[in-house]
């Protein structure tokens, strides 16, 4: 997906899990069949805040737009577990 020196960071889609190979219009990782899907939003379950995509030494991640007051983190995969919604017509799995 990216490339940092002679590592390649892989990430999933922010939408399904799949492995991402692009980004959208919002620099979120995407896999092909989400490409042209809405940005995804998701707010802090900490502070409420927006969160958005940070990229990190080991991939991208959600970051809470109220850092410093608030550091919270998740992983692509982890706001895939908390997500309400389901694409029924994708199975991942996320283990």
């Amino acid at each position: 997906m990216t490339r940092s020196g002679s590592e390649t960071k892989q990430t999933r889609c922010v939408h399904c899990g799949r492995t991402a190979t692009r980004m959208n219009e919002n620099d979120q990782p995407v896999c092909k069949d989400h490409t042209d899907r809405e940005p995804k939003e998701i707010g802090c379950p900490e502070c409420g805040f927006s969160m958005s995509i940070k990229e990190g030494r080991y991939g991208y991640f959600w970051g809470c737009d109220g850092y410093p007051g608030c550091e919270k983190t998740l992983s692509i995969k982890k706001s895939l577990q908390m997500d309400e919604y389901v694409d029924d017509d994708i199975e991942v799995s996320l283990e």
